[in-house]
């Protein structure tokens, strides 16, 4: 938006985007990991602390579930948490592209994120992968506010710490999306900046520390847990 002037183009792709992630809203079923997740946002924060570390995923999302379910246990009303996050990310999108490529390409990008299938399934799943979308999104847009442009705000470097942090609260594979701009900076050779990034990514990791002692205990269950024992020799040969 330039100054006050409100582009209609961008309300209209956000509403469109509102309002197809809406259908079916409360009418699609319950899954597993969705009951899972009313489950455990239910208890007291405490209680979702010890039951997420016994999981595989960080708290954050069961976190914000739990205050949603304080105003209502309603179906629709819970998965509108996700459509909400989902938008973030969509909001993120046409903020990153715009930056990057003009206003006519931002605006082509949010409408192509609207309108994804994909997009509108996890905005309508009670998980926390809009959470991880709109959070990671967020940590690339003030990334490109703190290295790619001159004289950057101590609200844009905030920002920065504040999305990484929120990424790695969100999801453990997180990490994975927030070192993108680490290389970015070591392809250019911009060691200078790469400097600063990880100086800042040093802040996020001491944020995150006290959720990331948790991580082995949870990587050691999934692979007791959910992966199939390579067969030995004398099962191939029995089967």
């Amino acid at each position: 938006m330039n100054g006050k002037r409100i582009d209609w183009r961008v309300v209209l792709i956000f509403a469109v985007g509102l309002g197809l992630r809406c259908v079916n809203l409360s009418s699609r079923s319950i899954q597993y990991d969705d009951a899972f997740s009313i489950f455990l946002a239910e208890k007291d924060l405490q209680s979702i602390i010890v039951g997420t570390a016994a999981d595989t995923m960080p708290p954050l999302y069961y976190y914000l579930l739990h205050l949603w379910l304080l105003v209502s246990h309603d179906l629709g009303w819970l998965r509108l948490l996700s459509v909400g996050l989902s938008l973030a990310g969509v909001y993120f999108i046409f903020r990153i592209v715009e930056n990057r490529a003009g206003r006519n390409a931002g605006i082509y990008a949010a409408f192509l994120a609207s309108i994804s299938p994909l997009q509108i399934y996890h905005a309508q799943d009670l998980r926390m992968y809009a959470l991880l979308a709109a959070t990671q999104m967020g940590y690339f847009y003030f990334f490109l506010r703190v290295f790619e442009e001159a004289g950057a705000s101590w609200k844009s470097w905030m920002g920065f710490i504040v999305l990484g942090t929120l990424a790695m609260y969100s999801h453990n594979l997180a990490i994975f999306g927030l070192v993108v701009p680490d290389l970015i900076l070591f392809a250019r050779r911009d060691w200078k900046k790469l400097g600063g990034l990880i100086k800042a990514q040093a802040v996020i990791g001491l944020l995150a520390f006290p959720w990331l002692l948790m991580v082995p205990g949870q990587v050691e269950k999934i692979q007791r847990a959910f992966w199939t024992p390579q067969p030995g020799l004398m099962e191939i040969i029995q089967a």
